[in-house]
């Protein structure tokens, strides 16, 4: 049961979906326009702040109308959740870089290349992304589907085949602590008012969280 769960998991992390569709013109302007409402948001976010910023600047600087943003989100915050997804994408992609790695290797590598793309959003989109996690009900930002608790699964599940990490404990619980000390770092990144960087910040504290989370041989 175990192996296949691991075996469906490296499946959509290598994968992706089996079959794949030539996207039309339509499909394509579609996207370019729905890219190009995003990153006029991240930037007027980032400047502004999330709350200080309306649907109308969006649109004034995506130079769209507010039903072409409509067409494609359905509130500002359905922008961070576009963040989650585009997040995922980069999670998935650093798997692939790191994965054969040693388990604490893996895991700091995997966090400095993320987190690293990550932080290129900007302060105040990720800021914004934070402070929705209590109160934006339309998504589970850490949803069992989420490419990222994934990758954190596989990795750790790499550790157990390395017997450094201990096979009785639940993947579930190194996940989490994984996942807490992530959150928790980002948190603190917001605050910070000496522009520290968020990739060095992650690195080091996941660092230290895996070495906890190791045997000691």
């Amino acid at each position: 049961m175990v192996n296949d769960l691991k075996k469906d998991t490296e499946n959509v992390l290598t994968n992706g979906p089996a079959v794949r569709f030539r996207k039309t013109r339509r499909q394509i302007q579609k996207m370019e326009t729905k890219d190009k409402i995003y990153h006029a948001a991240v930037e007027k976010i980032n400047e502004k702040g999330f709350n200080n910023v309306s649907i109308e600047d969006i649109t004034t600087a995506a130079n769209v109308s507010k039903g072409s943003f409509y067409t494609h989100f359905e509130s500002k915050e359905a922008l961070v959740f576009y963040t989650f997804k585009q997040s995922d994408d980069i999670y998935k992609q650093v798997y692939e870089k790191v994965r054969g790695l040693d388990f604490l290797s893996m895991i700091t590598r995997f966090m400095r290349i993320s987190y690293t793309e990550y932080e290129k959003r900007g302060k105040g989109i990720i800021k914004a992304m934070i402070s929705n996690y209590f109160t934006w009900q339309g998504y589970n930002f850490y949803g069992k589907d989420r490419l990222l608790l994934k990758c954190l699964e596989m990795i750790v599940e790499s550790g157990k085949e390395e017997h450094v990490l201990d096979t009785l404990i639940e993947t579930d619980k190194y996940v989490n602590i994984l996942l807490s000390t992530m959150i928790g770092v980002e948190v603190m990144w917001c605050f910070d008012s000496q522009n520290l960087s968020l990739a060095d910040m992650i690195e080091d504290a996941v660092r230290v969280a895996a070495k906890g989370m190791m045997m000691q041989s």
